[in-house]
């Protein structure tokens, strides 16, 4: 688990930092598309992206599609352990 939560948290830093941000610290419970994480759709969607490929899990195909990087983790994780 903590290795899925660290590769995600590098994902969504490298874009957030290249839209000018400079959080060093993913906080899981808030929204994906929270002011603070500098992203826009398009942004997201590269996220997403990376996710399938990496994990292998698509997450807005999910029964209940992530609101939070919390929830997304929560999708990767049991891809992860396949």
């Amino acid at each position: 688990m903590k290795e899925q939560a660290e590769r995600l948290t590098q994902l969504v830093l490298k874009v957030h930092r290249r839209n000018g941000g400079t959080l060093t610290a993913l906080d899981l419970d808030r929204p994906l598309q929270a002011p603070e994480f500098n992203l826009d759709s398009m942004d997201l969607a590269e996220i997403m992206v990376a996710v399938e490929r990496e994990f292998s899990v698509e997450p807005f195909n999910a029964p209940s599609p992530p609101r939070t990087w919390r929830d997304l983790l929560t999708l990767i994780e049991p891809a992860a352990s396949d």
